[in-house]
């Protein structure tokens, strides 16, 4: 599944939750589904946020070595 519809669900279980007419087993349920939907989208943003750090990385080696780097200095 992806990010998008993990958030998705994550919204409507907040809205069950918040609307506060859930039977207090039905709430724990709900809260406990959230609570891994939420770890998953933490995860799946962790991994997202790592592929991006990669990638600024390897573009700033190859302009290093390819002699593009732009001088900062005025």
């Amino acid at each position: 599944m992806a990010f998008e519809e993990h958030m998705k669900q994550l919204r409507e279980l907040t809205q069950k939750l918040e609307q506060g007419n859930l039977p207090l087993e039905e709430a724990v349920t709900t809260y406990t589904e959230g609570m891994k939907l939420a770890a998953k989208c933490q995860k799946e943003l962790q991994t997202a946020k790592l592929k991006i750090e990669k990638q600024t990385t390897l573009v700033q080696k190859e302009d290093k070595t390819d002699g593009s780097e732009v001088s900062t200095a005025s």
